[in-house]
């Protein structure tokens, strides 16, 4: 398996708006929430089943479960309780066992999905899932390996192979998900709390001063993080049959990183695909953007009528993924046209062109930090040409 190093820059963290708070860029994290709003994209459909309460008034749950094939649960990264979830899971509910996959952002999260877990079922949880190595859905990892000894962590040779590193180090995520970038948002949530002025919504005050005791109770629970690698790895597909339910995990090729795993379950039409595919501008900061036209391409071919993202809402509509790869050819394209011509990677950006999607890749635009790190690893991507 060929090891690509990651860019060793680590710019400044940056948040953008998109009518959002400064907080609410945290929980973007690896992608937008503007980029994935209802009106956004060929992937929304209005039928979806209805949730199933996971005691969503419980904050220390904070899901709510939705049932969208017998046995088979979206937990929405939404939630609604005090706790900062940042990602999309799902659990699988089968004759004996759970299957869970992602592990959410913290032991905090994570906890608090196992919670979540055992409002719907007693039956023990025997396997957790990684669609990658990404710290929003793979650093709660180690509550579930604290559950039972005979609890398998399941993930890509590559995911064990990053999480072995010091991850904690990485660009993306001291640009993106540490103490110190959510400090800096604290910082700008407090700022906006004192700058209102008496006659300010009550309701407006009471939404950012939640938001900043749910990043304080986040800043302090991302210090107990212990990254916790799969003990049970794959390369290209590994099939569970649990009970009468097949649960196929597979490897399509490279592309948000180098090990995205997609959890298929072809009785139901099931897909959880993570951060390789959703309803918004995936992040390239540690991708393979040459590859990932390809990868989606092989996701496309799987018979599923609904994509479980690792953000964002369901997907029900196909044509979503091939709005996605034009969106990656045209990046692609131009930041190889702008390494053709010599340019350095500031310049790269001040050419870029991504007009037709500018609320799709918001999270990219109106964070600079990680434009940066984005085309930094094209180029490394160019430059091992």
């Amino acid at each position: 398996m060929r090891s690509i190093a990651d860019p060793r820059s680590q710019p400044l963290f940056a948040s953008g708006s998109c009518s959002l708070t400064g907080f609410a860029a945290l929980v973007l994290v690896l992608l937008s929430a503007c980029a994935t709003s209802d009106d956004q994209g060929a992937g929304r459909s209005d039928d979806a089943p209805p949730a199933v309460s996971a005691a969503a008034a419980d904050q220390t749950v904070g899901h709510v479960l939705e049932e969208i094939a017998p046995g088979v649960y979206f937990a929405d990264a939404a939630g609604t309780g005090e706790i900062l979830l940042a990602s999309n899971a799902m659990v699988v509910v089968n004759r004996d066992d759970v299957l869970v996959v992602d592990s959410h952002i913290t032991a905090d999260a994570a906890d608090s999905l196992i919670r979540a877990v055992r409002t719907i079922t007693d039956k023990p949880i025997r396997y957790l899932v990684n669609s990658h190595f990404h710290f929003d859905h793979a650093h709660g990892n180690q509550s579930f390996s604290g559950l039972a000894s005979d609890v398998q962590i399941v993930g890509h040779e590559y995911t064990r192979e990053r999480m072995l590193t010091d991850v904690l180090a990485e660009p993306t995520y001291q640009t993106i998900g540490a103490p110190a970038a959510q400090e800096g948002i604290a910082m700008q949530l407090e700022r906006q709390i004192d700058a209102l002025d008496a006659e300010a919504d009550a309701e407006t005050r009471s939404s950012l001063q939640a938001q900043l005791v749910m990043l304080r109770r986040h800043i302090e629970a991302l210090a107990e993080v212990v990254p916790t690698p799969p003990n049970l790895t794959l390369l290209d597909k590994l099939t569970l049959h649990r009970g009468d339910r097949e649960i196929q995990l597979l490897h399509l090729g490279r592309g948000h990183t180098g090990g995205d795993v997609v959890v298929y379950l072809p009785a139901e039409k099931i897909a959880f695909t993570g951060d390789l595919f959703y309803a918004g501008a995936p992040y390239l900061g540690d991708g393979f953007a040459d590859e990932f036209v390809d990868t989606l391409g092989r996701l496309a071919e799987l018979d599923v009528d609904v994509f479980v993202p690792g953000h964002g809402p369901l997907v029900r509509d196909k044509a979503q993924i091939a709005f996605n790869q034009e969106y990656l050819r045209k990046y692609w394209r131009q930041v190889s046209d702008s390494h053709a011509a010599g340019r350095s990677v500031e310049e790269a950006i001040a050419e870029l062109d991504l007009s037709g999607y500018e609320e799709f890749a918001a999270f990219q635009t109106n964070m600079p930090a990680v434009l940066e790190l984005e085309v930094r690893r094209m180029y490394e991507l160019l430059e091992l040409r």
